[in-house]
């Protein structure tokens, strides 16, 4: 369900075809929901966190993708990023059954030792997001910079730029996620490193099944600028076309350069960081803690639905449809009804006096009124 948004558009791309104005927005929502998401992961430290703010990240790359029109680019990332991603949530699953349910990743550390298949196999699923060639998911997103640079979306070489730099972001965070939890020293408590060990099999094997497609599901789609036959986007064409990008070889080569040169750049920062200055994040953070305040607070997006929607409407709860709706309409016939039938009783008895007088009266008096109803017909 997750993916249905991306999937949806893709399928119905001759509708969105017929805007280029719907696909300017497209391609301008994936490549800013890409960034945001991104510059958020950077300083979480929960492992699921983390983890999801970069599903969020890649779906904004396959929106930018159908957003320039290369519908096939983005599914072929939507099929690569299906392996390594699940790979890193179980993998991260992986890491809170040997953690005790442990999220934080500033109370691991030097798990690599304990758990060698966990780590090598969310190691080779990070390598892929992160874009390093041979990798699934340098194919599909190099396929969707290219097209993004060299399509005819006037948009196009600006959302380029913000998914290179994206791509750098997500090679910073997604290393710093592996040299936090698994290299340097352990960081919990005394009996949570006691308890460490590798998952067992029924958790590991499907681990490295998953490793298997995040390692190789993109050699589908090699490019023929690498000699391949780039089967996947023949495949698809029938279905979803493929926009032919205008560029030479020699810009080809340059966009995948930039692409490639940006992942091990962020994959270096992050080691360099996080492994020989660990002293460095901390300084950061102190200096500009107002940035680190508002991405670590995810740019108060969950403050602003609560204040704009969530808060309204419990006052609305609280003070029409209980206040107004439950205590004086929904009450008033439900305690109502039953005092009209009470009270309708009463006058009922009132002509049940057991005096012979008063039942002779009332005789009379209906024998009198269905006479005079007679007549007057």
């Amino acid at each position: 369900m997750v993916t249905a948004g991306v999937f949806l558009v893709a399928r119905c791309s001759p509708i969105f075809s017929l805007s280029e104005t719907a696909l300017m927005v497209v391609a301008l929502t994936g490549a800013i929901t890409s960034l945001f998401a991104a510059t958020i992961g950077l300083v979480q430290n929960d492992i699921k966190r983390i983890i999801a703010y970069s599903t969020i990240s890649q779906l904004g790359y396959m929106f930018l993708a159908c957003g320039v029109g290369a519908y096939s680019a983005g599914v072929f990332h939507l099929y690569t990023h299906a392996f390594f991603k699940a790979l890193l949530f179980l993998c991260a699953g992986s890491v809170m059954h040997a953690m005790s349910g442990e999220l934080n990743l500033q109370k691991m550390g030097g798990l690599k030792k304990y758990m060698p298949v966990t780590y090598l196999t969310m190691l080779l699923a990070s390598l892929s997001i992160a874009g390093v060639p041979g990798f699934a998911g340098f194919f599909s997103k190099d396929e969707i910079l290219w097209l993004a640079y060299s399509g005819p979306s006037p948009v196009g070489k600006f959302v380029w730029l913000i998914g290179t730099i994206v791509a750098f972001l997500t090679a910073f965070y997604s290393f710093r996620l592996i040299f936090l939890t698994f290299h340097g020293k352990f960081r919990g408590t005394h009996e949570q490193e006691h308890h460490l060990h590798e998952s067992p099999k029924a958790m590991t094997i499907p681990l490295i099944i998953l490793c298997i497609g995040a390692v190789a599901s993109g050699w589908v789609g090699i490019p023929h600028l690498l000699g391949g036959g780039a089967h996947f986007t023949e495949f698809m064409k029938p279905v979803l076309g493929h926009p032919e990008g205008h560029g030479t070889h020699a810009e080809e080569w340059m966009v995948m350069a930039i692409s490639v040169i940006a992942g091990f750049s962020g994959i270096g920062l992050a080691y360099f960081m996080y492994l020989k200055r660990a002293d460095i994040p901390v300084k950061i953070a102190q200096q500009f803690s107002g940035v680190h305040r508002l991405l670590f607070n995810k740019y108060y997006v969950d403050e602003f639905y609560s204040f704009l929607i969530v808060r309204p409407a419990i006052w609305t709860a609280k003070n029409i449809l209980i206040g107004i709706t439950d205590a004086r309409i929904i009450e008033a016939i439900v305690n109502g009804v039953p005092k009209a039938i009470a009270g309708f009783s009463q006058m009922l008895r009132k002509t049940q006096t057991g005096l012979l007088q008063h039942y002779a009266t009332i005789m009379a008096a209906g024998i009198l009124i269905i006479i005079a109803f007679m007549l007057w017909r």
